[in-house]
């Protein structure tokens, strides 16, 4: 079990909290995996961009992008890749009144819920996605 976090622009990050993060929502919902692997790359909005265009066919920016990069042929091993935009992150926080840090692990949990199945297409699906965030959230602080 892992998570890799690269950093394609400079940025301060809370490796203790992001790791910590990864393990609450491995233990809560990755248990049908004998393995679960994350990259998780800090990056810019022109490259979310073109991610987004060639993904999902939307030609601008994003804040959050998830991909499950598994096969399917490996037993029970799971591997994914999360991508953040840090000036994204930043505007937002600014915008929700937070701090970068606490901007970047929301879309972090956010990222991990896509990753899990999770998504947010009907508004039942976006309440049980806000539910689980601020849960997992809120468990970094106890």
């Amino acid at each position: 079990m892992s998570l890799r976090i690269f950093k394609e622009l400079p940025v301060r990050l809370p490796r203790t909290k992001l790791n910590r993060l990864f393990e609450v929502i491995r233990r809560a919902e990755g248990r049908k995996f004998k393995s679960l692997d994350v990259n998780l790359v800090f990056t810019s909005d022109k490259h979310m961009n073109e991610l987004n265009r060639q993904y999902r066919g939307k030609d601008k920016s994003t804040d959050v992008l998830s991909f499950c990069i598994d096969d399917g042929t490996r037993d029970r091993h799971f591997q994914g890749e999360i991508y953040i935009s840090v000036p994204t992150a930043k505007r937002q926080a600014i915008t929700y009144g937070g701090t970068l840090a606490e901007e970047n692990l929301r879309l972090v949990c956010h990222g991990f819920l896509h990753l899990m199945g999770y998504d947010h297409q009907n508004p039942d699906e976006a309440a049980t996605m806000k539910r689980l965030e601020d849960h997992y959230l809120d468990q970094l602080h106890s």
